[in-house]
């Protein structure tokens, strides 16, 4: 297969590295206007001139800033067919909306969208456990998932609305969002608070959104751009016990090893130190997940076949949950 990469930024460079590695990917070029190639060490890989031969290719992957984005994405699914695009899948709804639009005047087309928190190894593992896996159904589930900032945070595009549509609930809260949506189904917004309580970026530096599922199930989520120390961490309550997972493998390392407490419910009769049952914790040291996606995302292409995850229904669902938690703050301004 031949496969083209727009944007050589964090996610470019991920996708490029993990396509190199594929054993049925015979050739690609990388699509970058704002790189130097000879410092990037790309060789023929780059592809040079304003115009891209969408038809080349077998299948595109969409790693760009989110002002250009659903534009990239509706000319890849007009011309190529096949789409792997990252989180989000636009600024707002209405780019989502001509995404779906350009997907639907495209017969046998295949989109997927980058969201491979689902696939990181607690995740999996916390998935596993719930319902019928021993645990039982769940109660409610609580996540926070946020950054410490950085030196050069207000600079960055994913501040500036313009670019990126929203604050630190687009950027990094769609991810917990969607892991919410995986265990628990369709969700709606119940309420929310928005605030920009420190870095004065015109976008949300904190979000608190309460959620609920289609069974009652309540979900929080707080996303934010000033803990100081970089988080992913959820907790799921159940009828027979609780699951808590923290810390998530990237590149950096700065989130902490990843594990999975597993505690069972106990009551007096069952329990010397009751309210402290007994707990086993599951660690992970290799995460396969930016593989897994693109493993199934072409696999999908070349069978012809619907994606198992990714899936355009999802994005939007959870993108509408986002437009939701939006549409209330500027009600209420």
């Amino acid at each position: 297969m031949k496969c083209l990469i727009l944007g050589y930024g964090y996610m470019g460079k991920i996708r490029h590295r993990v396509l190199k590695e594929h054993p049925n990917v015979s050739e690609i070029k990388i699509y970058d206007p704002y790189i130097d190639p000879i410092k990037e060490n790309l060789g023929e890989s780059y592809l040079k001139g304003e115009t891209i031969p969408w038809n080349r290719f077998d299948a595109a992957f969409i790693c760009t800033p989110n002002n250009v984005t659903a534009e990239f994405c509706v000319q890849a699914l007009t011309h190529c067919g096949h789409v792997f695009c990252e989180k989000p899948p636009g600024r707002n709804w209405e780019e989502i909306c001509l995404i779906v639009k350009a997907a639907e005047a495209r017969p046998g087309h295949t989109i997927v969208f980058g969201f491979n928190h689902r696939l990181h190894p607690s995740v999996k593992a916390a998935k596993a456990m719930v319902g019928d896996g021993g645990l039982g159904e769940v109660l409610y589930i609580k996540g926070t998932y946020g950054k410490s900032g950085g030196l050069r945070y207000r600079e960055s595009w994913r501040n500036r609305k313009d670019v990126s549509g929203g604050g630190i609930l687009l950027d990094q809260g769609i991810h917990m969002l969607d892991i919410f949506q995986h265990l628990l189904g369709p969700m709606k917004v119940e309420s929310a608070v928005l605030v920009d309580a420190f870095w004065e970026c015109d976008v949300e530096d904190n979000a608190f959104v309460l959620l609920k599922s289609q069974k009652g199930v309540p979900a929080f989520l707080h996303s934010s751009a000033t803990l100081w120390k970089h988080t992913f961490r959820f907790e799921i309550g159940c009828h027979d016990g609780y699951l808590v997972a923290s810390g998530l493998l990237s590149k950096t390392g700065s989130y902490g090893r990843e594990q999975l407490v597993i505690g069972r419910r106990q009551f007096e009769d069952e329990a010397f130190a009751l309210g402290n049952p007994r707990e086993e914790i599951l660690y992970f040291d290799k995460d396969d997940s930016w593989k897994e996606e693109v493993d199934e995302f072409l696999s999908a292409v070349k069978e012809r076949r619907r994606p198992t995850h990714g899936l355009m229904e999802e994005a939007q669902h959870v993108f509408s949950l986002i437009r939701d938690v939006y549409q209330m703050k500027k009600k209420e301004g």
